[in-house]
């Protein structure tokens, strides 16, 4: 598939200068997605080299620091939109904003704002951003939202918490807000996989201290379990090559997951009691429960209400490290307990929490804007 390739239902264009190529909600969900029921998409975003994943064409550019990516980055992606020549243009980074509202007003195409979290409580959870520091940044990003809620077409997020905070009027006229959650494709997740021989804990995604990291390392430290990790490393930690328990595999494509979660007998969530963090929406307790494996995750009031009458996992005080320690070992003593668990959360994913199930969203989403056009 090519840029000057005619499809049925359009051209459409997804962006982001942050993220990586194998981005599982940009490349994995939303573009495959869209691909899959007959859309022609292109995916603009860091990788080493273009490709064609999923019938998406992936265009590559630069990997730079935050620093030169704010100029140079979006001056690449505007020239390989050019080229590309979108009907609409679906980004996902809140610094793109700009750039993206004033792309759409030149080309006179639709441009959609796809809000991953809610920005301002994100910078809650950045440890370089305090005081005045992050002050000024909640500042800027109060800004930021506003304007793409001003003058985007369509927003779309994943939760209904964040899609509250987005108007779906705008001079008028009716403008979408849609929730896309981020569930796994139950496709990706065969459902016969043996449980796990070993006393193997797992955890998926970003790989920081606000996201658990000295939590899980302790929960192993006086055990002879042993920890998996998979993702991007956001520390400096010279204990995820030394730790003599952890094997870290670090930064792998979503096809990988299924495999790597399965190796576990319990999957881990113990994510610091912020603000973003608490009304969140944790798409690796969803893959857990795909993969028939419990959680063992934080303690929050929105996730008891979601997940806890699946009897899937278990919710721990997260900053009780004896509390920790004591209930992964419970789970991991216990493997018919675990497949138990591990069976709710499968058979909960079949039902209800799966990606397949919110195709039909984006999909309704992008036919309409087509065939609307953009806000005057």
């Amino acid at each position: 598939m090519s840029a000057t390739t005619t499809s049925v239902r359009g051209r459409i264009a997804h962006l982001s200068t942050v993220h990586q190529s194998w981005d599982n909600r940009i490349l994995n969900k939303e573009c495959r997605a869209l691909s899959e029921a007959g859309f022609d998409v292109h995916l603009v975003i860091q990788a080493d080299e273009d490709r064609i994943t999923h019938g998406v064409q992936v265009h590559a550019i630069k990997p730079r620091g935050r620093a030169t990516r704010l100029l140079a980055s979006q001056l690449e992606a505007w020239r390989m939109l050019d080229r590309i020549r979108p009907e609409l243009l679906h980004f996902h980074d809140p610094e793109l904003i700009p750039m993206a509202i004033a792309y759409g007003r030149r080309r006179g195409i639709p441009v959609v704002y796809d809000a991953h979290e809610d920005l301002v409580k994100q910078i809650a959870t950045k440890p370089y951003l305090r005081g005045i520091k992050g002050h000024l940044a909640r500042a800027a990003a109060r800004r930021l939202v506003a304007r793409a809620d001003a003058q985007c077409d369509a927003v779309v997020t994943v939760i209904d918490e964040i899609a509250a905070g987005f108007r779906t009027s705008l001079d008028g006229r009716q403008r979408p807000v849609v929730v896309a959650h981020n569930l796994p494709w139950l496709a990706d997740f065969p459902a016969s996989r043996p449980q796990a021989a070993d006393r193997v804990a797992v955890y998926t995604g970003d790989v920081s201290l606000e996201r658990g990291l000295e939590r899980m390392l302790a929960a192993v430290r006086d055990d002879d379990a042993r920890l998996v990790v998979a993702g991007r490393c956001l520390v400096d930690d010279a204990r995820l090559a030394e730790h003599p328990r952890l094997d870290y595999r670090g930064l792998v494509p979503p096809a990988d997951l299924p495999g790597i979660i399965a190796e576990g007998r319990v999957g881990l969530v113990l994510l610091s009691r912020l603000p973003n963090y608490e009304h969140s929406l944790p798409t690796k307790v969803f893959e857990y429960m795909a993969c028939g494996v419990p959680f063992l995750a934080s303690d929050f009031a929105y996730w008891r209400e979601l997940f806890g009458g699946l009897e899937a996992g278990v919710f721990v005080d997260a900053d009780d490290p004896v509390a920790v320690r004591r209930e992964l070992k419970a789970l991991l003593d216990d493997p018919q307990r675990c497949a138990r668990l591990g069976a709710n959360g499968r058979r909960a994913v079949e039902e209800r929490f799966c990606f397949e199930n919110e195709q039909a969203v984006l999909v309704d989403l992008m036919e309409h804007l087509l065939d609307r056009g953009r806000l005057p």
